[in-house]
């Protein structure tokens, strides 16, 4: 009996950025254009404006760069920014990128973050630390040890938040931080710095591990509804054989597939799109896409940019392109909506600005390497750099 999801997905979970990592590995072999894509490299028109930007690292000379994406966040009714550091140091920004405080924490942070109903941000770090912070008194109001690190970003629940640990554990915690429940997958796999973040859709959690395993769970319960491997050899030699899921999970409308209402999206890292039935996980269809972040949902189209620069509108129900762009060399990440335009980045400093038929409107590019999404803010975009200095674009 086929199962029907309800209408309330996480898709507005996934498009934020309250909450990868390559500048060095080698670039799998790319897709050949279909008939009919637009390829076509179009010089870009216009240039984003760095209203400002703010040292969230304080990296010194040769440090680690550091991946954490800032999370945008109410302070009873005023809207601030915070963003975990390097230095092990929270820091709360105003609008104008000014530091209103800071909070220490055990380690640093290369998560993404959430505030959830009742008002409490949740985030971890690098010490297996994950914490309930009082956003307006800056300080912490409740913290578990977890067995390992978070990966991606909390994701809400009705009952609280959900975490994906790069251990292929996913917990889920009531807004206090007590774990209701826990859910251990296949231990093996290549742990990395960046990882998926699981999905939420009525009743179910979708999540796939890094040992290539996806999974549908049981809300309630975290019991186990269905396993799939997707990536038969997760065993790596040489870094261009790595084929590993970076990129989020979503859940998508389909109605016009003729096979199922709803869709699980699931990137694989130098391997596949794939699309797979949410009753079973069995694929639908597939394409031989390589993405570092989930795609978009936009006016009934899905946006991506894979890892050899290009920039696809797909057809939810077929996935077929489209439209392609030829944007760059380097790795993509995004697309983002804001302020009317889809914004990407590459792993050379680049931040391009597109309309919705994929036609340029704008290029920039900042000092240091972008591995992360652009985070939509206030009409324009934030985006984090290897160098650890967050700028604001418009």
């Amino acid at each position: 009996m086929r199962c029907r999801l309800p209408i309330l997905l996480a898709l507005s979970l996934l498009l934020g950025g309250c909450t990868s990592m390559k500048g060095w590995w080698p670039l799998a072999q790319q897709e050949e254009a279909s008939p009919g894509e637009k390829e076509a490299k179009k010089p870009i028109e216009g240039k984003p404006e760095v209203l400002w930007r703010v040292d969230v690292d304080q990296r010194r000379p040769k440090a680690p760069a550091g991946f954490s994406l800032p999370c945008v966040v109410d302070d009873q009714g005023r809207q601030i920014i915070v963003i975990g550091g390097m230095d092990a140091r929270l820091r709360f920004l105003d609008r104008d990128g000014s530091e209103l405080g800071w909070l220490a924490l055990e380690g640093g942070v290369e998560t993404g973050a959430l505030q959830l109903d009742n008002g409490l941000l949740v985030l971890g770090d690098m010490e297996g630390w994950l914490y309930g912070i009082d956003v307006h008194e800056r300080q912490v109001a409740w913290r578990q040890q977890l067995a390992s690190l978070v990966q991606g970003r909390p994701v809400p629940t009705p009952q609280g938040f959900l975490v994906q640990t790069v251990d292929n554990r996913i917990y889920h915690f009531d807004r206090e931080g007590r774990k209701l429940w826990s859910f251990s997958g296949v231990p093996g796999g290549l742990a990395m710095r960046a990882g998926s973040t699981p999905v939420v859709a009525g009743d179910r959690v979708f999540a796939v591990m890094n040992s290539g395993d996806a999974v549908a769970l049981r809300l309630q319960t975290g019991d186990l509804l269905w396993k799939r491997q997707l990536v038969l050899d997760t065993s790596a030699a040489m870094l261009s054989e790595i084929r590993v899921p970076m990129a989020d999970p979503l859940l998508i409308s389909a109605p016009g597939s003729f096979q199922d209402e709803y869709l699980l999206v699931v990137p694989i890292y130098q391997g596949r799109l794939l699309f797979l039935s949410p009753a079973d996980g069995s694929e639908i269809r597939a394409r031989n896409l390589s993405l570092k972040y989930r795609p978009l949902v936009k006016d009934r189209t899905l946006y991506a940019c894979d890892t050899h620069g290009a920039l696809y509108a797909l057809d939810p129900a077929t996935a077929q392109s489209i439209w392609r762009r030829q944007v760059t060399d380097g790795e993509l990440v995004g697309p983002v909506a804001s302020g009317g335009f889809l914004w990407a980045a590459d792993e050379r400093g680049h931040v391009f600005r597109f309309d919705a038929f994929g036609e340029p409107r704008g290029e920039i590019e900042l000092p240091g390497r972008i591995d992360r999404a652009p985070v939509p803010f206030a009409g324009g975009v934030l985006v984090r750099t290897s160098r650890g200095v967050l700028h604001f674009l418009r």
